[in-house]
């Protein structure tokens, strides 16, 4: 069986936004140094203060997430990863996600490496298929890409499977 040549894009982009998100944490490491590994993770992942950073980490565990689960992941899925991403680095993306567009567009100016990695990001979600012409059909496949991350999230207990 063929893999669908959008997976590897997808592969590439997750690959790309988790350079993107080691270059913020390096950054913001140099102004929050903690005790240890372990207390960092906690910051990150319970403190109000790192909540910002939530959008790029959530959509990177949904994207590698969906690739290990679901091997049939429709190229107009695809292209809706590549859009929302798009939108999370670079603006237009929803309510939730203009803090984190605050904080990284700073960030962005102020860090050559964040740059890069941006760049670099960029070009990863470039490489995806494009959204449809439609937008209906636009609309429609950021909403299956919506259901199935929730879908993902409830894992097997909230699907009804012991």
């Amino acid at each position: 069986m063929t893999a669908n040549p959008w997976l590897q894009g997808l592969r590439d982009a997750s690959a790309a936004l988790q350079t993107v998100l080691g270059a913020l944490l390096e950054a913001e490491r140099r102004f929050a140094p903690f005790a240890s590994p372990l207390e960092r993770l906690r910051h990150i992942t319970t403190d109000p203060a790192w909540a910002w950073l939530q959008p790029l980490y959530g959509l990177i565990a949904d994207v590698d997430h969906a690739l290990a689960v679901a091997r049939d992941l429709p190229e107009s899925e695809a292209a809706a990863i590549g859009a929302h991403a798009r939108e999370l680095l670079t603006g237009g993306g929803g309510p939730a996600e203009q803090r984190f567009l605050e904080y990284y567009r700073g960030m962005l100016q102020t860090d050559p490496a964040i740059a890069m990695a941006h760049a670099a990001a960029l070009r990863a979600l470039q490489a995806l298929p494009p959204e449809a012409g439609d937008p209906a059909e636009r609309l429609h496949a950021r909403h299956q890409w919506n259901e199935r991350r929730r879908f993902l999230r409830m894992g097997p207990r909230g699907r009804g499977t012991s």
